[in-house]
């Protein structure tokens, strides 16, 4: 009876939608057949792997909350890359609400063939990510594998999606974004919008002026229509911004108010946050033994985020609704809304107050005049603390030292409580606390050859990097990574020992230790000795990223900020002195500091220092040639070389 119930649905919204077929254009085979025989070619986009010929959305929203959304999608194939791109496309949806059916899947043939798209190339599909989640079976993929695609072909796509009217009023509301550039040329694309009066859009258009064309329709609706032509394909930079950061963006939304916003998405959160028997158990068994409340509070998170798996769904994808915090703890997984409502309901158990909180992880500035969830991709929970502090806390922070997250420090989250919301800049982290210590002591012999040992302590970002790399490596693994390091100081390396701190426990700081011994790190020439001292060899305790670009399109997005050192202690061969070594180099400007220092002490032992310190996760354009002028002048050859002689030799 459900299965006909769709159906009626789906029908009476296709008539719905035929009555507003006026309202905006929609475009004929005529139009689609000029817009394929006057596509550019490859050579007019020699780096793009294919062009946009047209993208269109139509998103009509219904009087009783549903809502139909037409797509219309045109792509010339420039090269095979595009190929493998384009070729299958891919629609996530939520089958509990919404249905896609595919209206038109044909590829266009040079010399006018077109080939259809066969049925049984259009699948539905469960997400690779979701296989092992069977809560989430209600997420599916469409997929469209279009055939004959070749270099100047043209694939065209035609989708409808249905969203069935929502049973409660208060989930009668619209939001999104749509964005109008990416990686490959775009010749037209446009988004319109029909809502009804009483439920008028509140938007905002970013990064270009594009002012919608406005219409009225009928008694009853509004037409909104934006266009942008000719946007250029994104030539990415390494370490550039997010694109919704620069290209040309449309947010929307039915809300006006942010604490609107925060009342409904509490009402889906906190009915499910009840402390039953077992949430009861679990949480005393988890605080036991604990000597203050913050150490129940890390016991509580540590087991969410390493016990309960992560699944990694999008947010809004299934709805804005957890499931109930005992079921999460019995399936043992959750994605950002499960995990976060087991957190705060175990919390909650033993009396610790905690609340939802909405965050987009990626640096990005929250659009405060349009209220939407669509600005968030996770949810991390908020605990208030009697110093007035808040703790920031990431579900899905499983290979990070307890307390750290990465994404989406001092950005501006929604922060909602089962009485208000309200919006608050989350946690950012200081350079300090993102440091990378490294000690490098290196004992030079008469040969050449070298005694290294490397001791690394890290926290912060740098801990998180160690703990991605290392942490679920078997000890076979470990061992040969740690041969493989040892050969990376230099051809011949023998590994004479090394000790690694358990990763798995992220309350313990990330340690490693190894001693190397490598012949010919030396290099001898008749009364001289030439070294250069060596790089930390792992790659995770070095910023990964380095300004190597002449000049830049985007600003320079470091990440993180940070701190860097490597000191150590160089012991001479006997019978030789120092003859050079680098000269002191300081240099300072709004983004940091660097500096390098050698000295020596009675005996002859060299000490030496390197540091650097970031305390700015962007650098703009306009600084960028400064800044990278700073890391050129500090990387030199060298300031890493140091010259031996033979004492008592005469010059």
């Amino acid at each position: 009876m459900k299965f006909l119930y769709k159906i009626f649905g789906a029908l009476l919204l296709g008539l719905l939608v035929s009555t507003f077929a006026n309202a905006q254009h929609r475009y004929s085979e005529a139009e689609v057949q000029d817009l394929i025989e006057n596509a550019p070619s490859s050579a007019d986009y020699p780096q793009a792997s294919a062009v946009i010929l047209l993208s269109q959305k139509i998103l009509t929203i219904h009087k009783d909350g549903s809502s139909t959304l037409d797509e219309h999608l045109l792509i010339k194939i420039l090269k095979h890359r595009g190929k493998q791109k384009y070729g299958d496309q891919k629609r996530k949806y939520n089958t509990d609400s919404d249905s896609i059916q595919v209206i038109r899947a044909v590829t266009h043939k040079p010399g006018g063939k077109v080939v259809a798209v066969e049925p049984k190339a259009i699948n539905d599909i469960t997400p690779l990510e979701l296989t092992s989640a069977s809560v989430y079976t209600n997420i599916q993929e469409k997929v469209i594998s279009f055939p004959a695609l070749s270099p100047n072909t043209v694939m065209e796509l035609k989708l409808r999606k249905v969203s069935e009217a929502p049973k409660d009023s208060a989930d009668r509301h619209y939001w999104g974004m749509v964005g109008f550039q990416t990686n490959d040329p775009i010749l037209r694309k446009e988004f319109v919008l029909i809502v009804p009066k009483d439920q008028d859009a509140n938007f905002a258009f970013l990064h270009k002026e594009v002012q919608p064309e406005q219409t009225t329709f009928g008694d009853d609706r509004y037409v909104y229509n934006w266009r942008v032509e000719k946007s250029p394909q994104i030539i990415t930079e390494p370490n550039m911004p997010p694109f919704e950061d620069f290209i040309p963006l449309l947010v929307f939304s039915s809300e006006k108010k942010w604490p609107t916003v925060g009342k409904w998405l509490g009402a889906k959160f906190f009915k499910h946050v009840v402390v039953t028997d077992s949430i009861r158990k679990k949480a005393i068994d988890l605080a036991k033994g604990s000597q203050s409340e913050d150490e129940k509070i890390r016991k509580i998170f540590l087991f969410v985020a390493q016990k309960i798996r992560n699944v990694y769904l999008q947010l809004g994808l299934a709805g804005y609704e957890p499931h109930d915090a005992d079921s999460v703890l019995i399936n043992r997984y959750g994605d950002t809304r499960d995990k976060s409502v087991l957190l705060v309901a175990l919390l909650k158990a033993v009396g610790v107050t905690a609340y939802p909180a909405f965050v987009n992880a990626e640096p990005l500035p929250l659009i405060k005049s349009v209220p939407t969830p669509k600005q968030f991709d996770q949810i991390y929970v908020a605990v208030p603390r009697k110093n007035g502090d808040t703790l920031w806390l990431d579900p899905f922070a499983d290979d990070t030292r307890y307390p750290y997250f990465i994404g989406g420090q001092g950005n501006t989250s929604l922060v909602v409580a089962p009485e208000k919301s309200f919006l608050w800049k989350v946690k950012e982290f200081p350079p300090e606390y993102n440091f990378s210590n490294n000690q490098l002591n290196c004992q030079l012999n008469k040969d050449g050859s070298v005694k290294t040992e490397i001791t690394s302590r890290l926290n912060g970002y740098f801990d998180m990097r160690a703990r991605s790399s290392l942490k679920h490596q078997t000890p076979k693994e470990i061992q040969q990574y740690f041969l493989k390091m040892a050969n990376a100081l230099g051809e011949g390396s023998r590994e004479i020992s090394h000790n690694l701190s358990n990763l798995k426990n992220l309350v313990e700081p990330a340690v490693i230790h190894q001693v190397v011994k490598t012949p010919d790190l030396g290099i001898v020439e008749g009364n001289m000795m030439i070294f250069r001292v060596p790089r930390v060899p792992y790659g995770f305790v070095h910023n990964p990223f380095f300004p190597s670009l002449e000049k830049r399109k985007f600003d320079f997005e470091i990440g993180s900020t940070m701190k860097i050192v490597l000191k150590g202690d160089i012991t001479l061969p006997q019978g030789f002195k120092v003859a050079y070594v680098p000269e002191t180099f300081s240099k300072e400007s709004s983004y940091g500091t660097w500096k390098i220092h050698f000295s020596t002490d009675a005996s002859g032992k060299i000490h030496y220092n390197y540091s650097y310190s970031l305390k700015k996760m962007r650098v703009p354009i306009s600084d960028y040639p400064e800044f990278k002028k700073i890391f050129d002048d500090f990387s030199r050859p060298q300031n890493r070389l140091i010259l031996l002689e033979k004492a008592g030799i005469k010059k």
